[in-house]
C-alpha cells in the first residue's frame, strides 16, 4: 500500500505522519520554513559551513577543527540548551550550565557506521530560585517538552528523518 499523499501546494507526504502528512488533519505537520546551510571544501578533509544568516565555522577532520559527528552532538545539545534556556532563565539564573553528550558509534560489517544510544547529561546550578516548583523537577519537566516539542534536532534524530544525497559533477581541464 502506497502511503504517500500530495498536499495542496503538490508537496509529497506520508498518510501515517511519519515524514509529513496531509493538510487539514487535526495536528497535522506542514512545511514552516525552509532551513539550509551551504558547505564548502577548504582543504583536505576540511570544510567551512556558511549558515542563511552568513555565520561560518570550520570542521573538519585534523588539528583544531570540530568533526561531523561532534558537530551533531553539539547540535542536539544546543537546540535542548536553547529550548530551556527562557523558561530557566525565567525561574533563576543559571550558574552553571553544562551539558555532557554521549553516543556509541556502531560499525557493521560492511564498515558503514551511525550512532546509537544518544544521551545528554545536563549539569546545571542556579540561584535566586523563584518558582514554587522543585527545581529539580521543574528542569526535567522543561527537558521532556523541549525534547518532545521544541527541539529540532531531536525531534528530527528520533524520527529518522530520510535523507537524499544528488551529486552534479563538472570536469574541467584535461585529464
Amino acid at each position: 500500500m502506497d502511503d504517500s499523499v500530495r498536499n495542496n501546494d503538490g508537496a509529497t507526504g506520508r498518510a501515517d505522519g511519519k515524514a509529513g502528512t496531509e493538510r487539514g488533519e487535526a495536528g497535522a505537520e506542514h512545511v514552516a520554513e525552509q532551513r539550509g546551510v551551504s558547505v564548502t571544501r577548504t582543504g583536505f578533509e576540511r570544510y567551512r559551513v556558511t549558515t542563511r544568516d552568513g555565520v561560518e565555522l570550520d570542521f573538519g577532520r585534523g588539528e583544531g577543527l570540530v568533526d561531523p559527528v561532534d558537530m551533531l552532538l553539539a547540535g542536539l545539545a544546543g537546540c535542548m540548551a536553547v529550548s530551556i534556556d527562557k523558561p530557566l532563565t525565567r525561574a533563576a539564573e543559571p550558574e552553571r550550565f553544562d551539558i555532557a553528550v554521549t553516543a556509541d558509534k556502531l560499525k557493521d560489517d560492511a564498515l558503514a557506521t551511525r550512532l546509537e544510544n544518544l544521551s545528554l547529561d545536563f549539569d546545571i546550578a542556579v540561584s535566586g530560585w523563584k518558582r514554587k516548583q522543585d527545581p529539580q523537577a521543574y528542569v526535567e519537566k522543561l527537558l521532556h517538552v523541549a525534547h518532545d516539542t521544541h527541539c529540532t534536532v531531536s525531534r528530527t534524530l528520533e524520527a529518522g528523518a530520510p535523507v537524499d544525497v544528488a551529486a552534479d559533477v563538472e570536469v574541467t581541464g584535461e585529464s
